[in-house]
């Protein structure tokens, strides 16, 4: 009886093998939604900034910011892969010394339906320049997630 008893003590492979199983599916699980929160904050905030930014254009265009010219400038944003740039004038120009680039981040990056990627806002009106109806988007990615900023002919910035 004492051999019997001492056979049956432990765990045999198969409940073992049941158990780490089990396991290694709950850390999966865990590992992959601990990773969303900090996607989806990467996101909302890159998106915060870039409609903040886009007013603030529109404000220096509409309060007749002149920037370092004598007279008054339209005020832009023109949007390339993984960074926009914040310009002053009737275009955009690269070696201008006021631009200001924003690069949020290694994983993030834009795409646009604006006509040369850029928006470009009117001086005292504020209104887009040169607005298409369908032609007025920017969609910001993270990861596998995406956000879409809708600007209206009159400038008004709205994000889904």
């Amino acid at each position: 009886m004492a051999q019997r008893k001492a056979r049956e003590a432990g765990f045999t492979l198969v409940e073992v093998l049941v158990t780490f199983g089990i396991i290694a599916a709950l850390a999966a699980l865990t590992f992959a939604s601990l990773g969303q929160p900090q996607t989806d904050a990467s996101l909302n905030g890159t998106v915060e900034t870039l409609m903040a930014d886009l007013k603030s254009q529109q404000l220096l265009a509409m309060s007749g910011d002149s920037g370092s010219q004598t007279t008054q400038q339209p005020h832009g944003i023109v949007v390339s892969g993984s960074d926009y740039t914040l310009f002053s004038g009737s275009s955009y120009n690269s070696g201008d010394s006021d631009n200001y680039t924003v690069t949020p981040g290694s994983n993030v990056s834009f795409t646009t339906t604006f006509p040369s990627s850029q928006v470009l806002f009117d001086k005292a009106s504020g209104e887009v320049n040169g607005f298409t109806g369908g032609s007025n988007t920017i969609t910001v990615s993270v990861g596998g997630s995406s956000r879409t900023i809708s600007i209206t002919q009159y400038g008004t910035v709205t994000a889904n």
